[in-house]
């Protein structure tokens, strides 16, 4: 193993968790999670310029990357808004029924799940286009996909939605393929 590569792991081992908790601590768990990753790949690319100790620097990065990540989370809210919106603006009162039904049960998901639920359900991209436009790879997307259908599936579940129309139509269009 390089040096470069056994620095890096010194510093993971060391690291990781206090970076893990600083974000825990701003963030849900699944963000703070990516971002602990995204805060030593940026380490290992940028190596030779991180001064020893290094815990200021990786919580800086960490920092930038949340704030990073907060802004991009609060675009994506104004998506719930625009859906309502487009429901308003529709004559299909069934359609409409659908669009409401849908942003009322992304509500209390998270931005992240929102954002690959609407990529698949609501802009019809497959895995492979969808993890192109999040920057992650298709496993990671499928994964990500998955847990959030769970979530909405919860959310149909616990508002006593299921089997409903338009919340049937909703609940078929999200279901695993």
């Amino acid at each position: 193993m390089s040096e470069e590569k056994q620095l890096l792991e010194k510093w993971f081992k060391l690291y990781a968790d206090r970076v893990f908790s600083y974000l825990l601590h701003r963030t849900d768990p699944q963000t703070a999670q990516d971002l602990v990753q995204d805060v030593f790949i940026l380490a290992f690319r940028k190596l030779e310029h991180i001064p020893e100790p290094p815990l200021g620097w990786l919580f800086a990065a960490a920092r930038r990357l949340l704030a990073n990540k907060t802004r991009g989370f609060r675009r994506r809210d104004m998506l719930l808004a625009r859906i309502s919106e487009a429901a308003a603006e529709t004559a299909d009162r069934d359609h409409a029924d659908i669009m409401l039904t849908f942003a009322s049960l992304l509500k209390p998901l998270s931005a992240q799940d929102r954002e690959i639920l609407t990529l698949t359900a609501w802009y019809g991209l497959t895995a492979s286009e969808g993890a192109m436009a999040l920057g992650c790879s298709v496993s990671a997307y499928t994964v990500r996909l998955h847990r959030a259908r769970k979530k909405l599936i919860g959310e149909l579940s616990r508002k006593g939605s299921l089997g409903g129309s338009p919340a049937q139509h909703l609940q078929e269009a999200l279901r695993d393929h």
